[in-house]
């Protein structure tokens, strides 16, 4: 995992992707409700929401998004597993330990953006079968 965010970086501040999706508000609302992010400025055309030092925007647009993953570093994977799951996220790939070093978990947004939550795990824990 890289270094986590500097209150005094270099030079990039923040990424953020931008989504083109065919509904900004029900967007939003799905990433405010289910996945705990906060909107920070929005209307039919454009929205943003925060969650932390995580920001994704959204844009109207006649298509969905297609070959695209989210990733969110998290700090506690698990805790993020259940507080999205208890919010009725559809959960795709279940929290295990990745043989690359990360525990990680799938969902799927409405738009069906796979969006993985991961941390790192220490070296020689990462179980291949799981």
């Amino acid at each position: 995992m890289p270094s986590y965010p500097s209150s005094n970086p270099t030079q990039f501040i923040q990424g953020a992707a931008v989504l083109h999706v065919p509904d900004v508000q029900a967007a939003v609302g799905y990433y405010r409700d289910v996945l705990g992010f906060i909107s920070d400025f929005g209307d039919d055309g454009y929205a943003v929401v925060w969650r932390d030092n995580s920001a994704i925007h959204f844009v109207k647009s006649d298509c969905c998004p297609s070959g695209v993953h989210l990733f969110q570093w998290v700090r506690d994977v698990d805790a993020c597993y259940k507080e999205v799951k208890e919010r009725g996220a559809e959960i795709t790939v279940e929290p295990g330990d990745r043989p690359y070093g990360v525990r990680d978990f799938n969902a799927r947004d409405p738009n069906g953006i796979s969006i993985i939550f991961g941390q790192d795990i220490e070296a020689g824990q990462a179980e291949s079968g799981d």
